[in-house]
């Protein structure tokens, strides 16, 4: 028997059509996994677009009646998708871990905590599809960017592969990023599989469904289009910036031994942009393999390339600070040091929201027991303040390698008068995998958001100049010397986005709270039979 309600195309239920278990699987494997090559390093963008549609019918056609089911398809899906994203984590080593396999167990339990909010987004999809009469092309898109958001909040937050990302490759069609931020970019993109899910399934509402979807593919283009032919280059200031790629293997850089070599390579490259005029020199994270402020003699050094090129140095260097507790420790910081063209010291930034089992291990002091975990991690503590440094030429803040993923952050600079974005990063751990690649793309969204230029300077790449509007100026490849410089346009006024951050996402996440208050309801339940 065929239950057609008010949206026929979206929500014609017929249990004789429902897909088996084994097609199910089939469908949510393939789904997440094409979804993968929607991102870097393949950047078959378009596959955002379609890759979600299995994983959406299967939602929509399953014979699963309950949260559990949905949950646990959602699970499958997530799965198939994170585990190629993130494979890149099994090539992190350190002096204590040199054996891939060690990575393994870390690898499997991220691919599942991040896999859950997929089988929440599931399992809540079954829900709203059994229990309430709103279409799935609507219901769809507020569930995936609601969990979505959740799964970049809190110390575990890790929005790598939000499906927003995937859009950085076109950036002439995410300038609405400026009002919604990435989450608006991800409706976009889950709106249109759903829709093409609608014009698929639906035969007497496909017409609809696809006046619908060419609609909503065209306006975001149409927008961007408008925004870019409306950029005003003339009242624009620029600053001439130059982006050190020293490539320094992870472990000479920290041995001893080769401490002059490490310096040798950023004092050669840094001279080479002091040739071409710049106004501002990026080393990358940890550039300096020293205690700067405590090791004289290499602050010294640094100073001295600095004056002798007559520009700015802004390095990555750690840091530590003595504890006075009882007894006294150090507390030990990623950090940023902005040595001015005169060699004096114009300011210091610790690294705020560091790597979860990284950097430092999540919850150790309410649970003591996980100060006996051993990832190899550093043990640095967490900065407190937002800095904005400045030069003469104006205004800039220093995102510390994965800070770049998270949204708010870059935001709350720009509010507080950052004109330029720095990403400072050392990727080298992870090899020539998909990781640096996805990494610099993500960077790149924060130009669009907050309308501020980006200059990254990754240990051994991907580094790179973008404009305020996304635009690549331009950008190395991985594992070699570079230096790149070029023009980069400084805007002092904010975006929406920046002065209202997710205001979109959390309405977003309150209208899903809605559909889930009316499904638990169950005052709209649909008919089954």
């Amino acid at each position: 028997m065929t239950v057609a309600g008010p949206s026929p195309s979206l929500r014609v239920i017929r249990p004789s059509a429902s897909p088996s278990r084994r097609r199910e699987l089939a469908l949510l494997v393939a789904g997440g996994g094409s979804l993968v090559l929607a991102f870097p390093p393949v950047d078959a963008f378009p596959l955002a677009f379609l890759a979600l549609v299995p994983v959406f019918y299967v939602f929509l056609r399953t014979s699963a009646t309950g949260f559990r089911g949905g949950f646990w398809r959602g699970l499958v899906a997530g799965a198939a998708f994170f585990l190629p994203l993130l494979h890149w984590l099994v090539f992190l080593s350190s002096q204590e871990m040199d054996n891939p396999l060690v990575m393994a167990g870390p690898l499997v339990l991220l691919v599942l905590l991040e896999s859950l909010y997929w089988g929440l987004f599931g399992g809540c999809a079954i829900l709203v599809r059994r229990r309430t009469r709103v279409p799935m092309f609507v219901a769809l898109p507020v569930l995936w960017v609601t969990f979505e958001q959740l799964r970049s909040l809190g110390v575990l937050g890790f929005p790598w592969g939000s499906l927003g990302y995937a859009c950085v490759p076109i950036p002439r069609a995410i300038q609405f990023a400026a009002v919604t931020g990435l989450f608006g970019v991800s409706f976009w993109v889950a709106l249109v599989n759903a829709l093409a899910l609608a014009a698929l399934v639906g035969p007497r509402g496909r017409r609809r469904a696809l006046a619908v979807l060419a609609v909503v593919l065209a306006l975001p283009i149409i927008h961007g289009s408008a925004v870019l032919s409306g950029e005003r280059e003339d009242d624009e200031r620029s600053l001439r910036v130059a982006v050190v790629q020293p490539n320094i293997a992870g472990k000479r850089k920290w041995d001893a031994r080769y401490k002059e070599e490490s310096f040798e390579a950023l004092e050669r490259l840094s001279r080479a942009a002091g040739a071409e005029a710049a106004d501002l020199v990026v080393w990358p994270e940890t550039a300096a393999p020293s205690y700067l402020l405590r090791e004289h003699s290499d602050l010294g050094r640094v100073s001295g390339v600095a004056r002798e090129i007559g520009t700015p140095i802004l390095t990555g260097f750690p840091d530590m600070a003595l504890d006075r507790g009882d007894p006294p420790t150090y507390r030990y910081y990623n950090s940023v040091l902005l040595i001015g063209g005169d060699g004096a010291i114009g300011g210091k930034y610790d690294k705020i929201h560091l790597v979860p089992f990284g950097e430092v291990i999540p919850f150790e002091t309410v649970f003591p027991v996980l100060e006996r975990v051993n990832f190899g991690e550093a043990d640095f503590a967490p900065g407190d303040d937002r800095v904005v440094f400045q030069i003469p030429e104006g205004k800039l803040s220093a995102l510390i390698c994965f800070e770049s993923i998270f949204p708010r952050l870059a935001r709350q600079f720009t509010v507080q008068g950052s004109e330029l974005l720095v990403n400072v990063t050392n990727d080298v751990w992870y090899g020539r995998s998909g990781m640096p690649y996805q990494h610099a793309s993500m960077a790149v969204m924060r130009s669009i958001e907050n309308r501020r230029s980006l200059a990254r300077s990754a240990n051994s790449g991907v580094s790179l100049l973008a404009d305020p509007y996304g635009r690549i100026i331009a950008r190395t490849e991985i594992f070699e010397p570079a230096v790149i410089v070029g023009d980069v346009p400084l805007v002092s006024g904010t975006t929406f986005y920046a002065r209202h951050g997710d205001l979109f996402a959390w309405s977003v996440t309150a209208a899903a709270v809605a559909l889930l208050l009316a499904a638990l309801v169950g005052s709209c339940r649909r008919p089954h039979r």
